[in-house]
């Protein structure tokens, strides 16, 4: 059976502004396009995790001018039982200008996605069990509690902690409990810099490499994963027997331990991507761009668990060859996602995301 997702997430209103240019200090700037789609970080990942086929319950606080939203989430598949109303405060709100060249500026109101309380989370985790996984942002209250709550329950749990405070260690965010790590280059270099030890190398492909490396010899997470935009993503992996969260099955080979003056680097596995063939010209909006591959990350991940002969017991292998399999099926949807306007809107289907891959 595949792993349940379940996505503490933010959900917003977004209002797009189309613009020449990303507005500058002191200016004054005449869009030339205006938008309101759904959004939000956790919102757009829970569909795309939908659309890509995965079994995605979604955690999270709407006001009443964001029932649409229920809606939308729901036409795209995924169970909205858990998405509840609050009248303290309005719907998350998102100001988004996306430029001629398809890059953009966000300004966030978080509103209702900072009304999700503890009792929620428990709630919502509550039919959860071994195995399955927890998705979640920075964009919401009720962060600490989930990981907490979904690590005691033997869950597995992907968080991209977007956006990333300066403060987040120090703040004793749990972030030794989280599995698998999902970050942008300039998120990593600022967690880097809150972790003794794990300073921030240069932003090129190897320095991300390295510097995610650092990261998880100190955080302990199965898999570190940096997203690059048009350089593509890169992944560190721990195999599974050196992997503390993990029940070591299979074959035993796969530890690649042989001596006990074996270095740590040796039971790390570094796997790159490049970024789907799209050309610049086809870039139109890259809002969605990140979340719909961390949805499709995470699905593409419980697809592959489910059919995997190692998965076995309480928390389910988690191998670089499964990561590898779905950084490549995430690049693809992503590259789709930038081609069109809109968060909600520019997540492709799964059959769309196939069809792809399999004309290259």
């Amino acid at each position: 059976m595949q792993p349940k997702i379940v996505s503490l997430a933010s959900i917003n209103i977004d209002e797009v502004y189309r613009v020449p240019h990303i507005v500058r200090p002191g200016e004054t700037l005449a869009s030339t396009g205006r938008q309101q789609t759904g959004g939000g970080k956790g919102a757009n990942a829970s569909v795309a995790a939908a659309r890509a086929g995965g079994t995605v319950h979604v955690v999270g606080k709407i006001g009443a001018d964001g029932r649409w939203l229920r809606d939308q989430l729901r036409e795209s598949g995924a169970h909205v039982e858990q998405i509840t109303e609050t009248g303290d405060a309005a719907t998350g709100r998102a100001l988004i200008q996306v430029d001629s060249s398809g890059e953009n500026s966000i300004v966030l109101s978080p509103g209702a996605n900072h009304c999700i309380g503890d009792e929620d989370v428990r709630r919502a985790l509550a039919q959860c069990g071994a195995g399955d996984w927890l998705m979640l942002t920075n964009e919401t209250s009720g962060v600490r509690a989930a990981i907490e709550l979904a690590r005691a329950a033997r869950m597995q749990v992907l968080w991209n902690p977007a956006p990333m405070p300066q403060d987040l260690v120090a703040a004793r965010m749990p972030v030794e409990l989280v599995d698998v790590l999902v970050v942008n280059q300039s998120e990593l270099a600022l967690l880097a810099a809150q972790l003794p030890g794990a300073r921030s190398s240069a932003g090129d492909e190897t320095g991300c490499t390295q510097t995610a490396q650092a990261v998880m010899r100190r955080l302990g997470t199965r898999v570190v994963a940096v997203t690059m935009g048009s350089h593509g993503s890169v992944a560190v992996v721990r195999r599974p027997a050196a992997n503390p969260h993990e029940i070591p099955v299979g074959d035993s080979s796969s530890s690649n331990s042989s001596s006990s003056g074996q270095s740590e680097a040796a039971d790390l596995v570094t796997i790159r991507q490049p970024c789907a063939p799209i050309s610049q010209t086809q870039v139109i909006d890259t809002t969605a761009a990140g979340d719909a591959w961390v949805g499709y990350f995470v699905a593409e991940l419980a697809r592959r668990q489910a059919d995997s002969p190692e998965s076995v017991g309480a928390l389910a292998a988690l191998t670089p060859k499964m990561v590898e399999c779905a950084m490549r099926v995430a690049s693809y949807a992503s590259a789709i996602a930038v081609t069109r306007r809109g968060a909600f809107a520019s997540i492709p289907s799964r059959l769309e995301v196939d069809a792809f891959i399999a004309s290259q």
